[in-house]
């Protein structure tokens, strides 16, 4: 029987993201920490891993993307779902005292850092929302909640006191699943790699993204991560519209291959059909009214 390992336990943001991307027959299994999650894999315990990758209001979460980076070049992203996030403030029963305090992952602190100011909250983090959940209910210091997810409170026996609690209304998490096969193209596809420019040869870094600006590929995210070797020394996170197997793709991936850049291949995977489409373009008039205020912050000669 296949599983699908992902961080836990159950209730957190990741294993909602983890019953979407299961594939039929598929176990779910919960681990403590994302670096057991994707080792587990790495070691061929599980079939698939589930880890979140970012986050609209914090951009890449920084941790798992250096995990993924990390990896061995056998596992590549198969697939990606989009969640919007919303939180909800969870108190122990029969727990009066007006809030002090609220426990909850690094990345749900950040997301509710306005409600978490306007009632002058302290903050701890903890490994994960649901962790956060199980603390809250194994404590009895008074004064304290819990920031989680709408369903991950209850198992704990614990009260949900407001729900939909988030700095912006367009919150929303994307998450991963790695394996060792990617799945054939959909017609609608990323494909992901690791790019390590000839740091010594000037232009490199616009030498590999001319390969697919030349061949009209949309490349969609663009993240560097230091290599953890030299001071000044990166590696980019590369995301492109198109499959490996599309023409295109697979002419811009052979430029870069005999080009002075080391490339890591991170996999091809269908677009999450509920991502929201991109915002339409701006047509030149409004492009040159925005010139135009900037232009107004100058002084002019």
């Amino acid at each position: 029987m296949a599983d699908l390992a992902f961080l836990g336990p159950e209730g957190t943001f990741t294993h909602r993201a983890a019953l979407d991307l299961a594939h039929e027959g598929e176990t779910l299994v919960p681990l403590d920490h994302a670096e057991e999650v994707i080792g587990a894999l790495a070691r061929g315990e599980v079939d698939g891993a589930v880890i979140a990758f970012e986050n609209s209001l914090e951009g890449p979460i920084a941790a798992n993307l250096d995990l993924l980076l990390a990896t061995e070049d056998e596992i590549v992203i198969t697939a990606e779902r989009v969640i919007e996030i919303a939180f909800t403030l969870w108190r122990r029963p029969g727990d009066d005292t007006p809030l002090q305090a609220v426990v909850s992952h690094a990345v749900g602190l950040a997301q509710c850092t306005r409600f978490i100011r306007q009632h002058g909250l302290r903050t701890r983090a903890a490994s994960s929302n649901a962790v956060a959940c199980r603390e809250l209910a194994a404590s009895d210091e008074p004064g304290w909640g819990a920031l989680a997810g709408a369903d991950a409170g209850e198992q704990f026996g614990l009260i949900a006191v407001q729900d939909g609690l988030r700095d912006d209304e367009r919150a929303a998490t994307r998450f991963l699943r790695l394996g060792r096969k990617c799945p054939p193209p959909s017609g609608r596809d990323r494909s992901a790699f690791v790019l390590h420019p000839d740091q010594d040869r000037p232009g490199s870094l616009v030498s590999f993204l001319q390969e697919f600006s030349a061949r009209g590929i949309n490349l969609t995210a663009i993240k560097s991560r230091p290599t953890k070797e030299l001071l000044g020394e990166y590696v980019f996170f590369i995301e492109g519209q198109g499959h490996l197997q599309d023409p295109r793709m697979r002419d811009a991936t052979l430029g870069l291959l005999r080009g002075s850049v080391d490339v890591r291949y991170l996999g091809s995977y269908p677009e999450d059909p509920t991502r929201p489409a991109p915002a339409p373009r701006t047509g030149r008039d409004a492009a040159v009214d925005r010139l135009e205020t900037m232009l107004d912050r100058t002084e002019r000669p």
